[in-house]
């Protein structure tokens, strides 16, 4: 079970001026004294209740995965983490974009927890990429691209240089996320809107460019929001999920996988989707920018909202998960019945063709959820560790999870 910051809530508390009555005169008399000590009691009665919830939710024994496979907390980040990625010195980073803070979690004993949880950026505009790159550090906020010198010894990143602006949030999809990949920069930038023919050329696309931010170029486009990127070291591209659009119903339209290929490309949006099938519902003129698009290349439940991704390439896990691809399922918001809440793996042959999906980690949303139903976990980052570990992010109650294998 996780760990909650007891201390921290208690100083909050102390500093409230309800628990102080000494500080108002009118607290001071004896009905009142014992009202507030009344309220104290209940207060403290629900902080602890408060707790038992809160450390439900971070219980892993309620999460279901393969035999053999193992499921632990690495770091309770008490933030909402995001994108993951490993320092040059293979300590486990993260992005936390509704705080504004970039965290590093080194665990040097290597014993499956992280030693502590430091921040190392804070007051940023919504950081959510992140990648190491030349013994630099990059981050993607919502509005540009920023290099800073990293210190590993003391978990530092200082001398920000601007490397390149990124759409603005205006309109919603406020994420951009980054990859470094065949010698190249890419980055992500959702669209403006559910459905629309975009006046900003960069919405709704993957960028190009260079480490330094020059040359960039739209490398794909018509993706409704890449939220996760991940390259396939067998094919050599990078691939990416692809969040469909809303209020088409709870079966479509389908989200997607992507493999951009060697030289990008149309993806649709708004015009089509799933397989070529035109958005008529958007224009009537849809079929006719429909037939050139790329597919996709796995079709996923629709409203599943696919973020990160990753393929296994380590040795910790069986051979028939070696070379599979890894997806965090954020959830459905507007579905009637829930979908998603899970990590699933999409079974590749020679890490180039799909084979089938499965569900990989389950349990962070009941069965028999409704609408109403709030989830237990949302997870969101996929990175596989040097030891062969899966490190997952989980935005909705600040954990890091570690996944092993071992009968």
């Amino acid at each position: 079970m996780a760990r909650v910051n007891l201390t921290r809530t208690r100083k909050q508390d102390a500093a409230s001026p309800a628990l102080r009555p000494a500080s108002c005169p009118l607290l001071a008399t004896p009905w009142l004294l014992r009202l507030n000590f009344v309220m104290r009691k209940l207060g403290l009665l629900l902080f602890l209740l408060a707790s038992v919830l809160v450390c439900a939710q971070m219980d892993t024994n309620q999460l279901h995965l393969p035999p053999g496979f193992h499921i632990s907390i690495f770091a309770d980040t008490e933030q909402s983490p995001r994108m993951l990625a490993f320092s040059p010195g293979g300590v486990l980073m993260a992005t936390a974009t509704s705080e504004g803070t970039v965290l590093a979690m080194p665990d040097p004993r290597h014993t499956g927890e992280a030693e502590r949880v430091v921040t190392v950026l804070k007051d940023l505009n919504g950081p959510h990429g992140i990648a190491f790159h030349s013994g630099g550090l990059y981050i993607a906020e919502v509005g540009k691209i920023v290099r800073y010198d990293w210190d590993e010894a003391h978990l530092r990143a200082s001398n920000p240089r601007h490397i390149a602006d990124m759409p603005s949030s205006g309109g919603g999809h406020m994420t951009r996320t980054i990859l470094f990949a065949n010698g190249k920069l890419y980055a992500s930038a959702g669209s403006s809107c559910n459905v629309c023919v975009e006046t900003e050329p960069h919405r709704a696309t993957v960028l190009e460019m260079n480490d330094d931010g020059s040359g960039v170029r739209i490398f794909a486009h018509g993706i409704r929001n890449a939220v996760g990127l991940a390259y396939n070291p067998k094919t050599q591209t990078v691939w990416a999920t692809d969040n469909g659009r809303d209020w088409l119903g709870d079966e479509l339209p389908p989200d997607e996988i992507l493999d951009l290929g060697k030289s990008g490309g149309d993806f649709g949006w708004p015009w089509c989707y799933g397989d070529r099938v035109p958005d008529t519902r958007f224009s009537k003129d849809a079929p006719a920018h429909c037939t050139k698009v790329v597919l996709p290349k796995v079709n996923l439940q629709a409203h599943s909202a696919p973020l990160g991704l990753a393929f296994y390439n380590g040795s910790m896990f069986p051979k028939p998960y070696q070379g599979s691809l890894f997806v965090a399922f954020h959830g459905s918001w507007n579905r009637s019945i829930p979908t998603g809440y899970k990590v699933v793996r999409i079974r590749l042959k020679d890490q180039t063709q799909p084979e089938g999906i499965e569900d990989f980690i389950t349990g962070w949303m009941p069965a028999g959820a409704t609408k109403s139903t709030k989830p237990a976990g949302r997870p969101v980052g996929i990175v596989v560790g040097a030891d062969g570990a899966m490190y997952i992010s989980d935005d909705n109650n600040g954990a890091i999870y570690r996944v092993t294998y071992g009968k």
